[in-house]
């Protein structure tokens, strides 16, 4: 029987900070074969979440369209999904942004600057590696 690829979602504004977590899904144990579909902003992210199938959705909190923050409680209200593990990655580092994020649904917040390293850690921590 064929396993079935993983699919993730990554979302962000910068095409370089795609990149970067696209490569970085695909480093961790299980995700090397990984399908990574790309968004540039949260309302794109949204239509795509909408189709399912995601096992994980990371995404940056500002972002023209949809921020991060409504993406997750879209999600979360709208969509009634309360599984798929949302990890918000932003440059809003305090215990109010922190707070904000995971008030809305967020599974998890990394502060950037983006640090694959801190990435995996939380995503490896998310799927229980």
């Amino acid at each position: 029987m064929k396993r079935e690829r993983p699919r993730v979602l990554v979302v962000d504004d910068s095409i370089v900070v795609r990149h970067i977590l696209s490569v970085t899904v695909r480093q961790l144990p299980g995700f090397s074969n990984a399908i990574v579909d790309e968004a540039g902003n949260g309302a794109i992210a949204f239509k795509k979440v909408q189709a399912g199938g995601y096992r994980f959705v990371l995404s940056d909190v500002r972002m023209p369209l949809m921020d991060g923050l409504e993406l997750v409680r879209r999600i979360r209200e709208e969509l009634q999904d309360r599984e798929t593990p949302i990890i918000l990655i932003t440059t809003l580092g305090t215990q109010e942004d922190i707070d904000r994020g995971l008030a809305a649904g967020a599974t998890a917040y990394v502060i950037k600057p983006l640090s694959p390293h801190h990435i995996r850690a939380a995503l490896l921590e998310i799927l229980g590696g």
